[in-house]
């Protein structure tokens, strides 16, 4: 994080819920709570709002066996920065303080460059296992919250963040227009939403 200024990050505290009650949820050492009983797991790294043998069984066996070749900082390069900048046009201080959300996040790659380039809060969700690669390759970090969750049932109220991005991941959800909608829901006033669809 050389050269980034240091500054008080005015995070909203993104309020979490449950996907199944609407109700809210807080964490403990082990996991999301609804009150003082335990609905989510926290284990290696990631919140559980899923479980294992689902559709995404495969991407999270690929992004786990080979979870460091996207990653710009274990492979030298910049590619990962260079698209997540590019397709979002976000700049990177634009972030700075922000609550942002990540859909598909696989092993990383760009939660890495969100967390390395800037000093947004990132919550980030994927589906499958691969959020055990993601927290390998980026966590424990004090801006990062992990989720393993759908699309379709994200364990946050509607409006809840400004920036939400969700890049190589709508093509392999079985609604698309429902994925898309799902992610508009969480968008803020004045917020943007950026995805792709490759």
């Amino acid at each position: 994080m050389t050269g980034l200024p240091i500054f008080r990050l005015y995070s909203t505290m993104v309020q979490i819920v449950d996907p199944a009650a609407g109700s809210s949820l807080h964490e403990g050492a082990d996991g999301l709570y609804a009150g003082d009983v335990l609905r989510y797991p926290l284990r290696d790294g990631a919140y559980r709002l899923v479980s294992e043998g689902n559709y995404t069984d495969n991407f999270g066996l690929e992004w786990n066996t080979f979870q460091r070749t996207q990653i710009d900082k274990f492979s030298g390069s910049d590619v990962s920065q260079r698209r997540f900048f590019a397709e979002s046009a976000w700049a990177p201080e634009s972030l700075d303080g922000l609550d942002v959300l990540e859909v598909g996040s696989g092993a990383g790659r760009f939660s890495q460059v969100v967390l390395d380039h800037t000093r947004a809060n990132l919550y980030s969700v994927d589906y499958s296992g691969a959020v055990e690669a993601n927290f390998r390759n980026n966590g424990p970090h004090p801006r990062l919250k992990l989720f393993q969750a759908s699309v379709y049932e994200l364990p946050f109220p509607k409006a809840s963040f400004l920036r939400v991005f969700c890049l190589g991941v709508l093509q392999h959800t079985p609604d698309f227009r429902a994925s898309v909608q799902c992610l508009a829901d969480k968008v803020a006033p004045g917020g943007e939403l950026v995805v792709d669809f490759y």
